[in-house]
């Protein structure tokens, strides 16, 4: 991965990924980061290892233009500008001297009041141009103005183990079974990251929907394919999903937070309730969301307040 000169104008603050760092986790660092330096005044930049564990670069995801370092020069900078974590607990008067900071963590930053939200910070973000038209192609031809529920199935060996325990296929295909008996014609959109395991739950589960040929699990291809499952996801009306997941909880944020979402832990049972987050019209914006499938056509204005 090639990295961008950091010329600091001022005092700078770097966010460090792992080469083994999964989307989720990159994500909430780097735009927690980010807020942090903007709150402080620091000029802001991010290391975001590529390679046989993670393929893509941030900018193939997203539209983003913070500089990049490498991961060999924040490791060398650490000698001199040890790494901070997520707590803060390090950001003292004497800190805020330090011409550098530099923040190494898998977890959500604990941010200050007067932060941006990661959050907010993530729904503003807008998807590359292939990412876009996959996302708007997909939900034109087959979900556009129609209650959907988003089923995400982690099966994957590289799965954190507690997930894999937690969230097995067999719960997710009773379940789902289950909610089409309640519901009879819901539809389901699936994301999962093993082929097999996708094809044979719509296999059992008949009318779901689903991308095809979705490239290897974290290869660019791969991780641009599962950017489409997290718009389409968000853009749903009720969120399935696995325990102790960040994805699933990116789609959440997608949405402005208003989903339900439910995990084998839960223990629900019964029917779901598809119209109570209101309607998606524009996937790309999940979070704007609209009263009703028979009204939303007719209204202008955001459903409850929705987030822009």
């Amino acid at each position: 991965m090639s990295s961008t000169r950091v010329r600091w104008p001022r005092s700078g603050l770097i966010a460090y990924n792992g080469y083994d760092s999964g989307l989720g986790n990159r994500v909430r660092v780097v735009l927690g980061a980010q807020s942090l330096a903007e709150l402080e005044d620091r000029a802001f930049a991010y290391v975001w290892p590529t390679g046989r564990l993670f393929g893509p670069r941030f900018d193939q995801l997203w539209d983003f233009t913070a500089p990049v370092v490498s991961r060999a020069v924040s490791r060398g900078l650490a000698r001199v500008f040890p790494y901070g974590d997520e707590t803060l607990d390090w950001i003292t008067d004497e800190s805020r001297r330090r011409l550098l900071w530099q923040i190494r963590t898998g977890s959500p930053i604990a941010l200050p009041a007067a932060a941006r939200p990661w959050q907010e910070r993530f729904r503003a973000l807008r998807p590359t141009a292939e990412i876009a038209d996959r996302v708007e192609q997909l939900f034109d031809e087959r979900l556009r103005g129609v209650p959907y529920a988003g089923v995400m199935i982690r099966a994957h060996s590289v799965s954190h183990a507690r997930t894999l325990a937690a969230s097995p296929v067999e719960w997710f295909l009773a379940r789902l079974t289950e909610v089409r008996r309640r519901n009879p014609g819901v539809i389901f959109y699936i994301s999962c990251d093993r082929p097999d395991v996708q094809e044979a739950v719509m296999a059992e589960i008949p009318g779901c929907v689903a991308q095809a040929d979705k490239g290897d699990y974290n290869t660019t291809a791969g991780v641009i394919s599962s950017i489409v499952d997290l718009y389409l996801l968000a853009a749903s009306g009720y969120l399935i999903g696995p325990h102790f997941s960040s994805f699933v909880h990116l789609a959440e944020h997608l949405a402005g937070d208003r989903l339900t979402f439910e995990t084998a832990v839960d223990r629900r049972s019964g029917p779901i309730d598809l119209d109570a987050a209101g309607l998606a019209l524009d996937p790309l914006r999940p979070a704007q969301r609209f009263a009703s499938p028979s009204s939303a056509m007719r209204r202008s204005e955001p459903f409850d307040g929705s987030p822009s």
